[in-house]
């Protein structure tokens, strides 16, 4: 069980990209602390026509640098070879070791004697001095290349993350870690003021190389195998040896020259690397994919390593000036990652998907909020207090609104108020695609998974926890398809017990609010039913007694009663509670009338009717017995209508029979009839029709009574 928690703990792309950046910060934090402890001046030395001149903190010229009054005796005068900025432009491995030596010698000075000016000649050739001002400030170059490398180093960890396994990602991870290593060791050295001792120095030197050095072989390997594999893993050990060995005997001044280590080492790396991407582009032309993912690397590769040969390399082979500076030089490796990024945003890359973009965009906010909580701290510390109380004025009503705006996108929180009422409004959409949307929104605003897939098959009963809790299946729900849900927060956490019973929740209120609905809908048609058989059943047998009279009088009681019933079959008027004889007699009464208006006799005995109706049996009752004697009136063609009634058992059984004409042996099932069958059906009762062989018609029913 321990094993299997600590591969999930190291499965999750997030939490390796965060411990990364959080190694990455930390190690570029005490380089930068490396650098603000060595003596530093606001003046600045710089070599102009082959002699040393003095820079003001304004970046004027004060004069031609005069040997330091208190320097030792032992130390000759400063001289352009100290202010070189990387020792292996060096032409001679005598020459190097005279420079460290007096970098060691300068440094100690700098250090004991402190010195608070230094004697310059102007152009007037007139001898003056100019104080020296203490800072610890850095200069833009350091920060240059300390930034550069940290965004290398970033955007490599984040492809190393999305699959720490796969080669062709561990060693864009390894490449990125080296130029890293090179940039930020070379921000120290290279931004000196003057001098610094050879404890450190040499170490950062050597750091530098070797980072430069693992760079190179890491690309290469890289393009050996990605995205056509070219050779096998020991070629690949091969490449490491290789190189692994020149920077070795360039560490003990084995290759001739300075020139001949680290900076032609460098180009020669530069210029297989080129050499493999012309390869690659060759070998991926018949495989579309093969050939996206090298268009983009290859492409920003061969951008950013051929301006680094041509402005930086070759003139350091070569023993000449350097095109542009080694600080601004490193920015050219950006363009490779940044090619990476692009690449990545465009194509399936290292085998890569479209969710790694959204946990780099979490690991570049992430980072964006530290520094600008760095930058506030900063300004309140030195500005003054008139602008300090403005700020602390603003800042509940912006910053600190939108800082916990970002936090809440970050991890991905959501209030579960918000989310069930948010259920609530989707439960009730219409269109399914559009619900499926937003059911897919729920569960991102609420776990921020980094990738979702559906599940088109197989869809799981319930919620459940999966790879160790890297996943979570959901099943399917409120007509949307079951989802597969993985990397909870951004791929920073697993999912959790808690984590399924909040799906678990989100899932089982939607269903009952989908349930409800389905409901609704039901009792709205329900009611509609209700509301046609009323009509047809109770409106219509009025109407047609209508028909029948000729007296005004007579037609006007007829039309005010319909109009009654349209009144009690809109509002749904019910009754109370009512004695089952006085309905039978109601209902004997209303039909003798309408009969005797069309010429028809009613036989119907009065006997003992014990027991009583609710309102809806005694609804259904009424309009049943109306219908039934609409039909006689209207399709029977008959004279004479029998009904017999009895109660036996607690339930009312009634017999109607009309000795019409008009039936030859087939029957369509009209309104009438469905209407009827279904009253009956809705109390708990029975009806059933059928013809006589002599003529007319016969319609049983029974129905439960209240005793």
């Amino acid at each position: 069980m321990r094993n299997s928690s600590r591969s999930s703990f190291w499965a999750m792309p997030g939490r390796l990209l965060s411990i990364a950046i959080a190694f990455g910060f930390l190690l570029s934090a005490l380089i930068t602390i490396i650098a603000m402890t060595q003596p530093r001046f606001a003046e600045r030395l710089v070599v102009n026509d082959g002699q040393i001149v003095l820079q003001t903190a304004d970046r004027q010229m004060a004069g031609s640098l005069l040997p330091p009054e208190r320097l030792p005796a032992t130390i000759s005068p400063v001289e352009p070879l100290d202010l070189t900025p990387e020792p292996d432009a060096i032409e001679s491995y005598q020459t190097q070791a005279r420079f460290f030596a007096r970098q060691d010698a300068l440094a100690l000075w700098l250090r004991e004697s402190r010195p608070d000016s230094l004697s310059v000649l102007s152009g007037e050739q007139l001898p003056s001095a100019v104080q020296l001002a203490p800072s610890q400030r850095l200069p833009f170059e350091f920060w240059m290349q300390i930034l550069v490398g940290f965004a290398i180093f970033v955007i490599s960890a984040w492809i190393w993350a999305l699959q720490p396994r796969a080669w062709p990602n561990r060693l864009f991870g390894l490449a990125g870690a080296g130029l890293w290593l090179a940039a930020s060791t070379a921000a120290v050295y290279s931004t000196r003021w003057l001098a610094l001792p050879t404890s450190l120095f040499l170490p950062l030197s050597s750091a530098n190389g070797f980072g430069a050095m693992l760079y190179g072989a890491a690309m290469i390997s890289l393009f050996l195998i990605y995205p056509v594999r070219l050779v096998s893993n020991r070629a690949l050990l091969a490449v490491g040896a290789l190189f692994g060995g020149w920077f070795l005997l360039g560490l003990l001044d084995q290759v001739g020259s300075p020139p001949a280590e680290v900076p032609l080492l460098t180009a020669v790396e530069m210029l297989l690397i080129l050499i493999l991407v012309i390869v690659q582009f060759v070998k991926s032309r018949k495989n579309p994919l093969q050939r996206a993912a090298i268009r983009w690397v290859g492409v920003s590769t061969s951008v950013g390593s051929g301006l680094f040969i041509s402005a930086a390399a070759i003139p350091a082979v070569l023993g000449i000036e350097p095109l542009i500076d080694q600080s601004y030089a490193f920015a050219f490796f950006l363009i490779v990652h940044l090619g990476v990024a692009f690449g990545l945003r465009r194509n399936a890359l290292f085998q890569s998907e479209q969710w790694a973009i959204t946990m780099f965009r979490a690991a570049f906010f992430g980072l964006l909020l530290i520094a600008v909580d760095i930058l506030l701290i900063t300004l309140l510390g030195s500005i003054g207090s008139a602008a300090v109380l403005t700020l602390l004025l603003l800042l509940p009503f912006f910053y600190l609104p939108w800082r916990s705006f970002m936090q809440r996108w970050l991890t991905g929180s959501a209030h579960i108020a918000d989310l069930l009422e948010e259920v609530a409004h989707i439960a009730l959409v219409a269109d399914v695609p559009q619900r499926a949307r937003q059911w897919q929104d729920i569960f991102d605003k609420a776990f921020s998974p980094l990738q979702v897939e559906h599940i088109e098959h197989a869809s799981p009963a319930e919620v459940i926890i999966a790879d160790e809790g890297l996943a979570m299946h959901l099943p399917a729900a409120i007509d949307c398809p079951a989802m597969t849900i993985r990397y909870r927060s951004r791929g920073t956490r697993l999912f959790q017990d808690r984590d399924r019973q909040l799906a678990a929740r989100l899932i089982d209120l939607a269903s009952s609010l989908k349930r409800q609905q389905e409901a609704f809908k039901q009792g709205v048609s329900s009611e509609r039913s209700r509301i046609s058989r009323d009509l047809h059943d109770d409106l219509s047998a009025r109407l047609v007694s209508g028909l029948m009279l000729d007296d005004p009088a007579q037609l006007k009681a007829v039309l005010r009663s319909s109009l009654a019933e349209v009144r009690s079959i809109v509002t749904a008027e019910e009754s109370g509670c009512a004695q089952l004889a006085d309905i039978l007699a109601d209902c004997r009464a209303e039909a003798a009338e309408r009969l005797e208006a069309s010429g028809m006799a009613l036989h119907w005995p009065v006997g003992d009717m014990p027991g009583r109706l609710d309102p809806q049996p005694q609804k259904a009752l009424v309009s049943v017995l109306r219908e039934i004697v609409t039909n006689a009136v209207k399709h029977s063609g008959g004279s004479r209508l029998t009904v017999e009634a009895k109660v036996d058992s607690n339930r009312l059984y009634i017999v109607a029979t009309d000795d019409g004409r008009n039936f030859n042996g087939t029957m369509r099932q009209g309104n009438g009839l469905r209407n009827m069958r279904a009253r009956m059906t809705a109390i708990e009762g029975y009806f059933d029709h059928e013809g006589q062989p002599d003529g007319g018609f016969r319609i049983s029913l029974n129905l439960p009574v209240t005793p």
